[in-house]
């Protein structure tokens, strides 16, 4: 799975149209040799993307070619006030088959889940309880 950003945390993400964007991403990554979308959701500053792979092509690549043709097509399709982008990074995490359908849950959920909590809030919860130290390095930043 991976999880990223708009650019400067921006919630530019209209759910107007966002199941449109996931759509595309899902078309982005099923165009890619080896790899199959498996559920992407998100909200107004962040996507999670379940993905899998073979493993024939980079997880770099895959994220590279995502943020590119996705944010290429939002802005031919002018969905958003000036340019849309992607923030730099993100994380990648391997999941578990038995840890599948719970996270997918997760995902659906996503527009419910964060109306009462930020993304920042559930990053440091998430890092807590797999009981990471956390750190200014290791929190993403608001405006990067």
């Amino acid at each position: 799975m991976a999880v990223f950003a708009v650019k400067y945390r921006l919630g530019l993400i209209d759910p107007r149209w966002a199941n449109n964007l996931y759509a595309i991403m899902g078309k982005i990554l099923s165009d890619i040799d080896g790899v199959k979308p498996i559920k992407i959701n998100g909200f107004k500053d962040h996507v999670h993307v379940l993905y899998s792979t073979k493993g024939n092509v980079a997880d770099s690549e895959i994220m590279r070619r995502l943020k590119s043709e996705s944010s290429r097509w939002l802005n031919e399709q002018r969905l958003t006030v000036g340019n849309f982008g992607w923030q730099r990074g993100g994380a990648r995490i391997s999941v578990s088959p038995t840890g599948l359908s719970r996270l997918i849950q997760y995902i659906d959920s996503q527009w419910e889940h964060h109306r009462t909590r930020s993304f920042r809030e559930e990053y440091e919860s998430w890092l807590r309880s797999m009981g990471v130290n956390i750190s200014n390095y290791d929190l993403p930043s608001e405006l990067e």
